[in-house]
Parts: structure tokens; C-alpha cells; sequence
């Protein structure tokens, strides 16, 4: 979508300052002297567009929408033109349009592009729908900066109280500190707690709605979306699209909270194109279709059969039913 809120200037000629990673860091670039700039989305959505100088339609079913982009992400600008990046979005592997894993390629308007700070690593993740945040500690002036659930910052703690967020041009906003939480705590949980804390993000989502190549609140999100993003502020990283997320998910036999549920296309076992997140207690977290909302339902209602008879490797209506976990 078209950001609504305000995006602090961006400076594109600054690419020349993108360098090679010191040994040991956690990201590396291919081949130094010919790696292609990273650059990080300075605005709280963007969409990654199929064809430059093209607008989402949201409400429709739009084939030229490849997926969306928070606050901070990264990606690989491969090539400009009139004012278009074509970019890889390196932090949603992808593997469907060049048949190899990739970072998810699209085009994304260069004004919403800003230089990405090397040793500036996110340390929290949004975990409410939307987080405002404010130009003082004291919380009496609003900023015009808003963050999505999933967005991951680079903060500092206030007192247990507020997060202080540093932006990508280097200014400072302020943030409620239950708006978000620490990278390392999540990746510290429990498989248990792990489960639940995805449940509960999905559960944020339920009432939005269906946008094909949709990955944030408000405008809405596709079934994938809604699992990616589920994961994504729970800590945890997986793949963008249903296939890929099916392609690197350990098979399971049976089903516990936040497993995803992978629907084949009809007659074609070998090619996921639905996948649903398995909320616990029989119940389902799904977004269905264009023109509908994000829902939670049961097994019965969806598949005609209670949790205990829908298995793994099943037919139902012509597709084949797949289990699947990240979360040992």
C-alpha cells in the first residue's frame, strides 16, 4: 500500500557508505567488491509490486501484489529505474519465482528506501497490532511514526517502561514498553510458550481482511501472511509463501498449537497453495480467500471431520492435507 504516514527523507546517493561486513558478523554478502547495496524500508508498510509504477488493490484479487514489507527490513537492490527499486526482500526466503531460494524479488518505490546501518541490529519486535510511539519520554507529544506488528527496531529500555527506538536517519522516538518485546527473551522460550505466544498473534489478526500478498494489520493479510507474521513476532523466522513455508517445516504426524496445516493444489499433491495455523483445542486461524476475514474456526466445520480424523497425507475435496512444525 501507499504509506499514509509521513517518511523521513531518504538519501540514496548514501549507498556509497555500504561496505563489506567485518569477519564473524551474522550477515554476510556474497563477494564483497560485487555485493549489491542493502538498503531497509523507511516507512511502516511497503508493498513489493511485480511491475514498476503499479498501485495495490487491496479489496481484489491483484496478481501484480508479491507481498509486503515492514519498518526496517532489508533488502537487496539489485536495479533501478525511474525511480523503482527491483529488489530481493532478503529477510522472506523464497523459492517459487527463480526455483532457488532467494530473498522474495519485487519492485518497491525508491523514496521508500533508506541506507541500512550495518552495526545497528534489531533487539525488539512489535507484538501488538499497531504501536504508536511519541517525539518525548513523557509521552505528550505523538510522532507520526506507527509500527505494524512484526516491525523489528533497535531500541533501548527505559525503566521497564518505555522502549527508545532509534529510526534509520538516527532520530529518536519513544514507545510503551508492552508494545513490544526483546528478540533474545523470545528466542528464549520454551517450545510451549513459543506455541502460545504465535497463537496469540494470530489471534491479534482474526477480523482482517483478506489481502492477497497481504503481511500487516490494517490493510489485511493472505493465509501465509497471517502465518508469517504470526512467527515473525514471536521470534521466530520462516519462509513467505505457503509452498516454501511447506518446503522447510519438518512433517509431523499430529497436530499441536501454532503446527501449520498445508492444503495442496486440487489434483496436485506436490504443490501447496493454502496453509492454515492450528490454534489448539480443534480450533483453525485462517485467512480464506479474497473478499473474506482472517477467522478462527474448527477443524469440523472446515474440513467436515473433528481434529482426530483429519490426518496428515488425507484428501479433502481433491487436495491433499499435509502437517507441518518449526518449533521442535
Amino acid at each position: 500500500m501507499t504509506p499514509t504516514l509521513p517518511v523521513p527523507g531518504t538519501v540514496f546517493a548514501r549507498l556509497a557508505l555500504t561496505r563489506c561486513l567485518a569477519p564473524g558478523l551474522a550477515i554476510a554478502l556474497a563477494g564483497c567488491a560485487s555485493a549489491k547495496p542493502l538498503m531497509a524500508v523507511a516507512a511502516p508498510v511497503g508493498d513489493l509490486r511485480a511491475q514498476p509504477h503499479t498501485t495495490p488493490q487491496p479489496a481484489v484479487h491483484d496478481p501484480l501484489q508479491e507481498t509486503q514489507l515492514l519498518y526496517g527490513e532489508r533488502v537487496r537492490v539489485l536495479r533501478q529505474q525511474d525511480g523503482w527499486a527491483y529488489v530481493e526482500a532478503v529477510e522472506q526466503p523464497e523459492f517459487t519465482h527463480a526455483r532457488r531460494w532467494q530473498g522474495y524479488p519485487g519492485w518497491l518505490p525508491l523514496a521508500l528506501l533508506s541506507p541500512w546501518q550495518l552495526l545497528l541490529e534489531p533487539n525488539i519486535v512489535v507484538t501488538e497490532k499497531w504501536a504508536p510511539s511519541w517525539q518525548d519520554p513523557y509521552s505528550m507529544t505523538p510522532s507520526a511514526w506507527r509500527f505494524p506488528l512484526g516491525s523489528r527496531l533497535v531500541a533501548s529500555d527505559i525503566g521497564g517502561q518505555l522502549w527508545r527506538v532509534e529510526l534509520l536517519d538516527g532520530t529518536m522516538v519513544w514507545m510503551s514498553h508492552r508494545d513490544a518485546q526483546p528478540l533474545a527473551a523470545l528466542r528464549e522460550l520454551s517450545a510451549p510458550e513459543r506455541r502460545r505466544a504465535i497463537v496469540r498473534n494470530a489471534s491479534l489478526l482474526v477480523g482482517e481482511p483478506y489481502y492477497w500478498g497481504g503481511r500487516s494489520p490494517g490493510v489485511g493479510v493472505d493465509c501465509s501472511g497471517l502465518v508469517n507474521l504470526s512467527y515473525r513476532s514471536a521470534g521466530v523466522d520462516i519462509p513467505r509463501d505457503a509452498h516454501e513455508q511447506f518446503l522447510r517445516a519438518s512433517p509431523v504426524k499430529a497436530l499441536q498449537p501454532a503446527d501449520l496445516i498445508f492444503l495442496s493444489e486440487r489434483g496436485n499433491p506436490q504443490r501447496v497453495v493454502h496453509v492454515l495455523l492450528y490454534a489448539g483445542h480443534g480450533e483453525l486461524i485462517e485467512g480464506p480467500g479474497t473478499g473474506s476475514a482472517v477467522r478462527r474456526i474448527t477443524v469440523a466445520e472446515r474440513f467436515g471431520q473433528s481434529v482426530d480424523w483429519v490426518t496428515s497425507g488425507s484428501v479433502v475435496g481433491d487436495q491433499t492435507v499435509s502437517f507441518g512444525s518449526y518449533i521442535p
